[in-house]
């Protein structure tokens, strides 16, 4: 483990088609706050709960898969969250050396299409 932090990538995956879907990454930092993320969003928004910042070189950038800005926070320390940001808050700010992280990544795939077309003469 690198700098206190590690992250890994768990095999669940879904959301539809179109391109796009998800996948669960689970991060433990340590050491301490601070962490190097912010939050936005949450249910007295009426949006998801989602990294809006990750400091450069903070111990949320130094993972070995970096939060990104716009994963969707699910889990922090084993607590299934409500969707409201001041809960998720009041969880990190509880956490004293080590915050584990559950997110949901969203993906999204761009097809590039080649097309070659032969000059007739």
């Amino acid at each position: 483990m690198e700098n206190g932090v590690q992250a890994g990538l768990q095999q669940a995956a879904g959301g539809g088609g179109g391109g796009g879907g998800w996948v669960l990454v689970e991060a433990r930092l340590q050491g301490g706050a601070p962490w190097g993320f912010t939050l936005q969003g949450g249910l007295e928004h009426g949006e998801p709960l989602i990294i809006s910042k990750v400091e450069e070189g903070g111990k949320a950038d130094s993972l070995e898969q970096p939060l990104l800005v716009g994963d969707e926070i699910i889990i922090i320390n084993d607590v299934e969250l409500t969707g409201y940001r001041q809960d998720a808050i009041a969880l990190v700010k509880g956490s004293y050396k080590t915050l584990r992280l559950t997110i949901r990544r969203y993906r999204l795939f761009v097809h590039v299409c080649v097309c070659l077309t032969s000059a007739r003469a």
